[in-house]
């Protein structure tokens, strides 16, 4: 049956040869683009259009071209029916029984990927893959080098090119294995233009004519013509038909990276030759001009820098004179009416008044020395804030009745007006500070207005609240307003002014403004008056994890009971001082002069209920006798007390076992105050 179907094929080419054909050769009628039948039945394709260029070239057209199925055709030539195969690829190896022309394409094997689901893919990353499926041929030849890549590969295998294609589509599948130009010339056909290939051609074979030994006259023929339509340009006319749109690189940076790099390295590396050589023809004139641009900044710094220099021992002559006034006259104060209550007899209504002479003095000092430790502390950085809600209004009225008999004596008005929009909202801030940028402003208003009014306004919202302090006094200079704040500046600084201070409370109370994250700033006329305005945030945000207790300033009763008592003290005049103050609640009284003895003395007498614990002291500090004596001592009330006032000092004495603190100078009433506490413990 077989025999008889071969025989009416071999019938059927050859009837339809032309009569003056003399060589036939045939083309497999399903390997496009190469060689295929198209829709109007007749052959098409690379390789038809390639022996029709040669057929061309010869008058008799003595070749004669049809197509079959690959077997069909194959078995004609066995036989002897037809003269050659056109797209017949090369064996690799000598062939006794046919010769092969000169190589018309070279076709190679490729991976085929859909980039749908893979951005990019390469044999790297299929090599990494675990059992990755690939479809393709059942050859197995193209099975051993795929599993040489990867040994873990499954395979799908497929007969035809479609179903090749289409099994991109599946998601399970990781990649196609098969001819370049063939699938890519499907993939255009079902529209698929979301498939991509890799770039590495693998199993590369040349394609030609494959031609009977008996018709060398034929191969001659054919390899003449391949070499003329090589050279006119036909070929590439038919290449570029059939081929050139399937067998295109894959563009990719990747692979033109590093001649893009060499070419970016060499434009780079010309531009900084260029930027070279312009410098230094340039060089000369630029640092000529540059070193005339520098010494014109030189001389305008050194004339900034003595401006500066010279402002600067101004303000320090400035302000070592006033502060020798500021301390010279409270101690003149001090000493003098001292002398006169040693050297004379007086009534007691004189001594009275010059003893309280002698305290609004030392007042006086001690708000000097205040005021330079609190600017100290703001310009080292070491002032912290701490928050806790406050009552605005009591800060106000106690403000208020604190300095209406100082206004009420200069015959000044003194007067409030206050806008309260939320009263029952809680107001954060530091009060210590807030209480400081009040007083100071108020007592500027005060000390530089001598007719007219002092107003104090204030307006508290949610988030924040407002006050303008306004008076009628001499104003301030338009040439000093910028400056007011800086330290040691006041706005008559001659030493005929009459004006007493410091001119540290307008630096302190902006610098207290900036710590508490607010707004200062002021009007002023000279003659007619000044107005301060400032606004200060609700900081319930950050409310301090220090809580601190409100300390009383004054009582009207104090205990009657009394107590052991040891003072540890190594300035004999403040252990009077001490002893005479405590002499009303002292049982016993013993004297400490460093911190050895205190600490002898506390294991001496168990029983005492209180130790006043100076912190500064020779030997032995403060700090280590207390933490001694805690050793040994749990009970025992502890007050510490020091000149050093800061609030690190403050904690630190409480952390060491202190049960109090107080500051230097003592005051009588704080302390006994203080004292009490013993009895609720």
């Amino acid at each position: 049956m077989k025999n008889s179907v071969f025989a009416i094929s071999l019938f059927l080419i050859m009837v339809t040869y032309k009569l003056n054909a003399q060589y036939n050769v045939q083309f497999s009628d399903n390997y496009p683009p190469f060689n295929y039948i198209n829709d109007n039945g007749e052959p098409a394709g690379f390789n038809i259009d390639i022996l029709n260029a040669i057929n061309d070239l010869y008058e008799n057209k003595e070749i004669q071209l049809n197509s079959d199925n690959w077997n069909a055709i194959n078995k004609a030539l066995d036989s002897g029916y037809i003269q050659a195969i056109g797209g017949a690829h090369y064996p690799g190896r000598y062939d006794e029984k046919y010769i092969y022309t000169r190589s018309t394409i070279n076709t190679s094997h490729c991976f085929f990927y859909n980039t749908n689901y893979f951005n990019k893919f390469s044999l790297e990353q299929f090599r990494t893959i675990k059992e990755p499926l690939v479809a393709m041929w059942k050859n197995d030849v193209l099975i051993h080098y795929v599993l040489s890549i990867n040994p873990t590969a499954k395979f799908i295998y497929v007969k035809n090119y479609e179903e090749l294609i289409k099994n991109i589509d599946r998601r399970d599948v990781t990649c196609l294995f098969g001819q370049r130009i063939g699938g890519m010339y499907f993939a255009e056909k079902l529209n698929k233009d979301y498939i991509k290939t890799l770039d590495h051609r693998i199993l590369e074979r040349n394609m030609g004519f494959k031609v009977s030994k008996n018709s060398p006259e034929l191969a001659e023929t054919l390899n003449n013509g391949l070499e003329i339509i090589l050279a006119n340009g036909t070929y590439q006319q038919i290449y570029d038909k059939w081929i050139s749109n399937y067998d295109k690189p894959q563009f990719s940076w990747r692979n033109y990276l590093k001649y893009i790099l060499v070419v970016v390295a060499l434009f780079l590396f010309l531009l900084i030759i260029n930027w070279i050589l312009r410098i230094q023809v340039r060089k000369k004139t630029k640092d000529l001009r540059h070193q005339i641009e520098v010494n014109a900044d030189i001389m305008q710094e050194l004339e900034i820098q003595k401006f500066k220099a010279e402002e600067s021992d101004r303000m320090k002559s400035a302000f070592l004179a006033n502060m020798s006034h500021e301390i010279r006259t409270p101690m003149n104060g001090i000493l003098g009416f001292t002398e006169l209550l040693k050297t004379a007899d007086y009534s007691s209504e004189k001594k009275a008044k010059f003893i309280n002479i002698i305290q609004q003095s030392g007042n006086r000092m001690l708000n000097t020395i205040n005021n330079i430790m609190d600017i100290s502390k703001l310009e080292s950085g070491l002032e912290t804030v701490h928050i806790k809600p406050i009552n605005i209004n009591k800060i106000i009225n106690e403000l208020l009745d604190f300095f209406s008999p100082e206004a009420a004596l200069k015959g000044l008005e003194f007067k409030l007006n206050e806008t309260v929009l939320n009263k029952n909202q809680p107001f954060y801030t530091d009060e210590y500070k807030l209480n400081s940028i009040l007083t100071n402003l108020i007592k500027n208003a005060l000390k530089f207005t001598f007719k007219g009014a002092i107003e104090i306004n204030y307006s508290s919202h949610n988030e924040y609240v407002e006050f303008w302090i306004k008076d009628t006094g001499i104003g301030i200079p338009l040439d000093k307003q910028a400056t007011i704040f800086n330290e040691f500046v006041q706005a008559d600084f001659s030493h005929s002014s009459g004006f007493e201070g410091t001119g540290l409370g307008l630096s302190i109370s902006k610098g207290y403004v900036q710590l508490l994250d607010g707004i200062i700033k002021l009007e002023s006329t000279p003659n007619k008056g000044t107005t301060f305005y400032i606004r200060i945030p609700n900081s319930s945000n950050k409310i301090s994890l220090i809580i601190e207790s409100e300390e009383k300033t004054a009582i009207k009763q104090f205990t009657s009971l009394t107590y052991k008592i040891i003072i540890a003290e190594d300035d004999s005049t403040t252990f009077y001082f001490l002893k005479e103050i405590l002499k009303d609640v002292t049982k016993s009284l013993y004297y400490a002069k460093d911190g050895n003895e205190v600490v002898e003395l506390a294991k001496k007498h168990p029983d005492t209920d209180l130790i006043l614990m100076d912190i500064k002291m020779p030997h032995l500090n403060g700090f280590e006798a207390t933490k001694k004596i805690r050793t040994f001592n749990k009970d025992v009330y502890i007050i510490g007390h020091t000149a050093f006032a800061q609030d690190s000092y403050k904690r630190k004495v409480i952390d060491v076992g202190c049960n109090a603190y107080i500051s230097k100078p003592i005051n009588r009433n704080k302390l006994l105050t203080l004292i009490e506490e013993i009895k609720i413990k």
